[in-house]
């Protein structure tokens, strides 16, 4: 069983789990989400990689920092987890809220990513969802959250193009994040910062495009062909942005590819890092 381990990171205490060995790869999951979301990806990898999962502040097992949420604060947090854990560079995968980090962190600290992979990042337009629109409104953001909170299968409602491809284990993780103190102000703070009504606030979606022209790194950006949460269509842009960036859209599934349709994205991921890793050893302060 793969312990939980516990680094402070500017002053939070920060929840991650490591597995495998080889060459490292860090994974950084969407906002709401945990580090378990990454179950269905990590065995794909552990036989020829090192995974790093991580709890974003506020999120998970982590401690809630409010500067995390800031564009440059969610760079500086991943930059500063890497530092702690002695990564000099390492490969960085992000779905979603997590997707935007990973660009924003790999365009900070371009020589510390050696290859990125974007899981229908947000932040490359002002798309979003009514859904999480209404979130950023008071109380009824509050409100909808209150109702995720009694049914997980309503919280995901929006995130799986089909309803029965919802892991049941998902649930469970789903039930027991939505149940830890500070969760909901963590949600709708991050959510908060990085939109408004108006969908992605054009800052975030500034900041955002700004990192994404230096990257340096070989990029895979991964997109659901069925996608609610965040438009399909915004792949072109993210395409067009980073140098070299390849894009591969698995149809007929939602939001989360990685948990939609595992085998699929881990037949896609694994093609990708074989030709851009090597099986080195992993060089990490654990």
């Amino acid at each position: 069983m793969t312990t939980d381990r516990y680094v402070d990171i500017l002053g939070s205490r920060v929840r991650y789990r490591v597995e495998g060995s080889g060459s490292p790869i860090l994974l950084i999951h969407g906002i709401g989400a945990s580090l378990e979301f990454w179950n269905w990806t990590t065995p794909a990898l552990r036989d020829r990689h090192t995974t790093i999962a991580f709890d974003f502040p506020g999120f998970g097992g982590s401690d809630p920092r409010e500067s995390a949420y800031s564009p440059s604060g969610a760079a500086d947090t991943v930059v500063a987890f890497m530092d702690a854990l002695g990564l000099r560079t390492t490969v960085i995968i992000g779905s979603s809220l997590g997707g935007a980090i990973a660009t924003l962190a790999a365009g900070t600290a371009p020589e510390r990513v050696s290859a990125l992979v974007l899981v229908d990042p947000g932040g490359f337009t002002t798309g979003l969802n009514t859904l999480m629109r209404l979130e950023t409104i008071p109380w009824v953001g509050e409100a909808l959250l209150a109702l995720g909170r009694r049914d997980p299968s309503l919280a995901l409602s929006g995130v799986f193009a089909e309803q029965r491809r919802i892991p049941p284990e998902l649930l469970d993780i789903v039930k027991a994040n939505a149940a830890r103190p500070g969760f909901g102000q963590a949600y709708l703070k991050a959510l908060r910062v990085a939109a408004g009504p108006g969908g992605v606030r054009p800052a975030m979606v500034a900041q955002v495009h700004k990192a994404a022209t230096r990257i340096t790194a070989p990029t895979l950006i991964i997109w659901g062909g069925r996608d609610t949460i965040l438009s399909p269509k915004q792949a072109e842009v993210a395409g067009r942005l980073i140098r070299g960036a390849r894009v591969h859209v698995i149809n007929g599934v939602g939001h989360v590819p990685y948990l939609e349709s595992p085998d699929e994205f881990n037949t896609v991921l694994w093609a990708f890092l074989v030709n851009v890793t090597r099986p080195a050893e992993a060089r990490i302060g654990l």
